[in-house]
């Protein structure tokens, strides 16, 4: 279940501000990638490799390797995992269907996504449609992804933006101790350290009979700030 509210999290918090750094006239595309067999042919590269090919066409297009991405990983009904991607582009702009080989200078380029079909559309509600299939992943089917198998991913955040999703991806004793701007990573034996200071937030709540199905809470941290969202503290 906590690898399921993470994704939601991180999908939302990044769509939101991936949107919000473009202008008024920006495209955001949706494209699906599909594969015509079964999860035999799945590979944990093909995402990256799809990625890396967008990336490739954006900078052919606008000198530019950066693009802004969300992606998520979902379950057809016949159990084979496919991707949702969504991606913002400048107004002038048309991603190539991703199964469709596509023109740079240099000539044709094969397809960014060799392993099937693929669908494109233009969104208007890019953070609705992405949090539409992030919802309908439970726990009771997330055992049916590919071993290894990413569900989610983003790209194109800028330093803003990594840092209120960093903020909202951490445990509430953290986020009233921290601001968005600084750097708290899992600690060994849990909690959470500060990467600057070495400071450590033990974690408020630990394994009950042995296993990950029940928790207690042994501490409770004092917190500087009933944090209601991402923030800054006001620095002199």
């Amino acid at each position: 279940m906590a690898r399921i509210t993470r994704l939601r999290k991180s999908l939302g918090v990044a769509a939101k501000c991936l949107h919000n750094l473009g202008d008024r006239n920006q495209r955001v595309w949706m494209l699906t990638l599909t594969y015509a067999g079964s999860n035999r042919q799945w590979h944990a590269r093909h995402i990256s490799q799809f990625l890396d090919g967008l990336r490739k066409w954006h900078y052919s297009r606008t000198g530019s390797k950066k693009v802004r991405y969300v992606w998520a990983a979902e379950l057809q009904e016949r159990g084979v995992i496919h991707y949702h991607v969504i991606c913002w582009l400048d107004h002038a702009l048309t991603p190539p269907k991703p199964d469709r080989p596509w023109r740079n200078r240099d000539g044709w380029q094969p397809p960014m996504w060799r392993h099937g079909m693929s669908n494109r559309l233009e969104s208007t509600a890019p953070v609705a449609y992405i949090m539409k299939y992030a919802s309908k992943i439970e726990s009771k089917n997330i055992g049916g992804f590919p071993r290894g198998a990413r569900i989610h991913g983003c790209g194109g955040l800028d330093v803003v933006g990594r840092g209120i999703r960093r903020w909202v991806m951490w445990p509430a004793y953290v986020q009233g101790n921290a601001d968005c701007s600084e750097r708290w990573r899992p600690a060994k034996g849990g909690g959470y350290e500060n990467a600057a200071t070495g400071e450590v937030l033990h974690a408020e709540f630990a394994p009950a009979g042995g296993s990950f199905t029940r928790f207690v809470r042994v501490r409770r941290h004092p917190r500087l700030i009933e944090a209601g969202g991402p923030f800054m503290w006001l620095r002199s």
